[in-house]
């Protein structure tokens, strides 16, 4: 009998050593079989703020709240979590709050784990540090990471348009309607009846139902917003259930008003948007929040929803639940629209059946715009002119002694930024999230050096640190100081910084190397990153993608046209007083000009780099249509 209790003892000490050693071996697998990357190249032996969370679920909303609930002792954090995927992707603020994570784990052979209460069962999770930017999922994650703020133009969003006291209230009610069922969700038409696939309404068919007097008070606030177009007299209210959506279209222009609303209500969920020139963009409508569609939003671009069961919400995972949709629409009295947007509009010769795949009347308007170099805002960037070939065959082939600026760089690069600088400036105000993660990644007292830092929209993205901006344009360094005068800037030659090699811990160049227009300038421009970044420090460069979605290259060497707001230009220019090279465009009211990019193909910054000395790659990836690599100096 004793014998029988030893034994059994020994098997209960054992059993967890194997269990999670199965375990172990589960994670390695799942995470490398998805993520395609070796496993020790996923995790990191040193602390990072990044962390992989192996769960052993299927990546469902209750997998999420437990993490959630679990991690969010330590402090601030983002957490993405993958549909049908084991493994979450965790991001704190900084390295002691996942550290405090680590301390309170259990330990077992080295496997780092907590024992997690799911609605199910008692789960053991896994824990690792890691270096990755981010995860792919395997694929699964292939969803847009949609923003709180967006600018399309005509587009508006306007949160907490009604109360939740108001919500609550109309809900109850519109519950009581008659829901009509289509083939995926439940509608209910008021005023007239929306017509699906066609996207309008038939103006002599009224439907039998008034919009009710319960919505009196919201119709008549969409009115006051609306004004001076006519009251609203046409409402649709659409249920979306988790991982329904609806195709990429717009409301024919006649019968409708040009602006209409929508009303997201109970939940959130991310609208896309497509624009005529193939621009795209994601944004999260937030419950009780109101949506304006006018102008060239209404006009010309698509908009759609994915049907999926889960948005991804400036790096962080955002489950739907059920939603209303309230779209509120102004039916004209007459069928006719004379919008700048023809190509697009029945009135104007627009047919949606013959048009649908080949449009020759949007083909003809983008290729008006390609002839007069107005397409800054276009998809498609046009070839170089004689005069910019010329220029660019011209230059020094021998800059090895004395590497410095062309005059490529000084009139199509200097020049432009000192002119555009507080347009420009109104354009870039709000940081890019993995650029923003990778500062608040840092550890608390960095010093940390912005080479090109611009206006200085990321010089304030972590407290924690000690920023350094330089650029070469006065006006947007004066900007800067006009943001902070806290912010430590100075004009510098990003090919010579006067600063001490070794100096900083970490240094990031966002959008400048591709200014530069020929290898030896670029590779100057990185060896002069490196040279003032410390040993085992780290360096975060940002170059345009030549295969990026937003824009359509023919070639790599690029002189892309930026449309000057009239408000921001001298009146003699606009009166063409002053003689420049320049294009006026007096429908858009700007003045157009260029500046030189270099469009970088995948592989091509990696490809610069080794013929350099002195550091690793660490990092590499696509974010923001630009190629980026993390360097680590030797």
């Amino acid at each position: 009998m004793d014998l029988d209790i030893a034994i059994e003892t020994k098997e209960k000490v054992r059993n967890p050593t194997i269990k999670l050693n199965k375990k172990l071996a589960i994670a390695i697998a799942a995470l490398t079989k998805s993520e395609k990357k070796p496993f020790d190249e996923l995790v990191s032996q040193e602390p990072t703020n990044k962390l992989i969370a192996v769960h052993f679920g299927v990546g469902d909303q209750d997998d999420y709240n437990t993490i959630c609930n679990y991690v969010k002792q330590f402090g601030q954090n983002k957490i993405m979590i993958y549909p049908v995927r084991n493994y979450a992707f965790i991001e704190f603020q900084n390295i002691q709050q996942s550290l405090q994570l680590f301390q309170s784990l259990q330990v077992f052979e080295n496997i780092k784990y907590a024992n997690l209460q799911y609605p199910n069962k008692e789960r053991a999770t896994m824990f690792f540090y890691t270096n990755q930017q981010d995860l792919t999922g395997g694929g699964m994650c292939d969803i847009p990471n949609a923003m709180r703020q967006v600018n399309i133009p005509g587009l508006y969003l306007i949160h907490d348009f009604i109360t939740p006291e108001y919500e609550k209230y109309i809900l109850d009610l519109i519950e009581k309607q008659e829901w009509s069922k289509l083939k995926q969700r439940r509608v209910q038409h008021y005023g007239y009846e929306f017509i699906y696939g066609d996207n309008t309404v038939n103006v002599n068919q009224p439907a039998d139902k008034n919009i009710p007097a319960f919505l009196e008070d919201v119709r008549a606030k969409v009115s006051e917003l609306i004004k001076p177009q006519d009251q609203i007299n046409q409402l649709t209210i659409n249920e979306y259930l988790p991982g329904m959506g609806i195709p990429p279209h717009f409301d024919v222009h006649p019968p409708f008003h040009e602006k209409f609303v929508s009303i997201s209500l109970l939940s959130g969920l991310v609208m896309s948007f497509k624009s005529f020139k193939g621009e795209e963009q994601h944004l999260y409508l937030p419950p009780r929040s109101c949506a304006l569609f006018t102008g060239e939003v209404r006009y010309a671009w698509f908009h759609s929803i994915a049907a999926r069961k889960i948005d991804k919400v400036e790096g962080e995972t955002h489950f739907r639940s059920r939603r209303l949709s309230l779209t509120f629409r102004t039916i004209r009295n007459d069928l006719k629209c004379d919008c700048e947007y023809q190509f697009f509009c029945e009135s104007q010769g627009y047919n949606p059946l013959t048009m649908k795949n080949k449009n020759p009347l949007l083909q003809e308007y983008l290729a008006k715009l390609n002839q007069i170099g107005i397409i800054q805002d276009n998809k498609v960037v046009p070839n170089k002119t004689q005069e910019e070939i010329q220029l660019l065959e011209e230059q020094p082939q021998q800059l090895q002694q004395m590497p410095k600026a062309t005059e490529v760089e000084k009139k199509y690069v200097y020049e432009i930024y000192e002119k555009i600088a507080p347009h420009f400036s109104s354009t870039r105000y709000k940081p890019w999230p993995k650029i923003e993660q990778f500062l608040k990644s840092l550890e608390s007292g960095s010093l940390v050096a912005d080479v090109g830092c611009g206006n200085g929209k990321y010089l304030g993205s972590n407290p924690d640190i000690e920023m350094i901006g330089t650029d070469r344009s006065e006006n947007l360094l004066k900007i800067c100081k006009e943001k902070s005068d806290a912010y430590q800037v100075f004009s510098a030659d990003s090919l010579r910084l006067p600063l001490k090699s070794e100096m900083f811990d970490a240094v990031i160049s966002i959008a400048v190397i591709h200014h530069f227009s020929n290898k030896i300038l670029r590779q100057q421009a990185i060896k002069e990153l490196l040279r003032i970044c410390k040993s085992k420090g780290l360096v975060l460069i940002y170059v345009w993608a030549m295969e990026q979605e937003e824009k359509t290259f023919n070639e790599q060497d690029v002189f892309v046209p930026w449309n000057l707001q009239f408000k921001y230009e001298d009146e003699k220019v606009i009166n063409q007083e002053v003689q420049q090279q320049f294009k006026i465009d007096d429908q858009k009211k700007t003045v157009v000009y260029k500046r030189y990019y270099h469009v970088f193909k995948q592989g091509e910054i990696e490809e610069l780099l080794s013929e350099m000395p002195g550091f690793k790659i660490v990092n590499n990836y696509y974010d923001h249509a630009n190629w980026v690599v993390v360097l680590q100096k030797d």
